[in-house]
């Protein structure tokens, strides 16, 4: 058997029948189009799939955006409303240095009056939840001083575990050690940090500082201008709504 008999077997054998045969085309009129039922049914069964994806997608937009307007309507009349301004960054060695009786008090007067807790009267037209019951009524705690508190804990902590080191207090630290473990503070500021930080999303842009061979490679945050809240209006809401019943005015207490 030649080859090309061999090879037109096979191809009988896999296809289940004989080799396709070919009539020449007389004209192009010769060629029959689709039948128009056909295509309108082909038509027609695409183009409900494709409607319902786009009301779909809408409808999930609609109410994507309303609910988000409803949040925000609802939050944008919290009971306060504070401006903002400019404030430059600069380093203060106050807050950088050791434990001392006075930089412990500059740490401590960053807590205002109440540590950082106000009344709100009827709290639920702002949208929020219960607050903690007074006999003056509830009290919320405002974010800036619930990381403020957390920022000194955290001091606190880094400077115990300094001195430890270098005083080679093993006992000492290891005791600490294992109380952070069961039942860590610390660890609950690190993750407050960090939503609070995403939260205020600071995207003020610093450039790095000059070295003294004039490179800039290290960024500081220092002489970078920030918009920030205007103390002076936080102290006088903070001054104005203050819990009274606060004691204890140690900042990582």
């Amino acid at each position: 058997m030649g080859y090309s008999k061999l090879m037109r077997s096979v191809a009988v054998m896999k296809l289940g029948r004989g080799p396709a045969r070919y009539s020449p085309v007389k004209d192009v009129d010769d060629i029959e189009p689709a039948s128009p039922t056909s295509q309108a049914s082909t038509s027609f069964v695409r183009r409900p799939d494709i409607w319902k994806s786009v009301l779909l997608v809408t409808l999930y937009a609609v109410l994507t955006s309303a609910l988000t307007s409803l949040t925000l309507w609802i939050f944008q009349s919290l009971p306060y409303s504070v401006p903002k301004e400019i404030r430059v960054f600069r380093q203060n060695n106050t807050f950088t240095e050791p434990p001392t009786p006075e930089n412990d008090r500059a740490w401590n007067e960053l807590l205002p009056a109440g540590r950082g807790f106000v009344y709100v009267q009827n709290g639920a037209q702002y949208g929020l939840e219960p607050g903690v019951a007074t006999d003056k009524g509830e009290i919320y705690s405002v974010s800036l001083y619930h990381s403020i508190h957390c920022l000194g804990l955290v001091r606190r902590n880094y400077w115990r575990l300094i001195h430890a080191v270098l005083g080679n207090g093993a006992t000492e630290m290891a005791e600490f050690a294992r109380k952070e473990l069961n039942e860590s503070h610390t660890a609950h500021c690190f993750d407050y940090f960090r939503q609070s930080f995403e939260c205020s999303a600071d995207m003020s842009l610093e450039w790095p500082l000059t070295s003294a061979s004039g490179k800039r490679i290290q960024v500081d945050g220092e002489g970078i201008p920030h918009v920030c809240t205007s103390k002076q209006a936080l102290k006088e809401y903070m001054d104005a709504n203050h819990f009274t019943g606060a004691r204890n005015h140690d900042i990582s207490a």
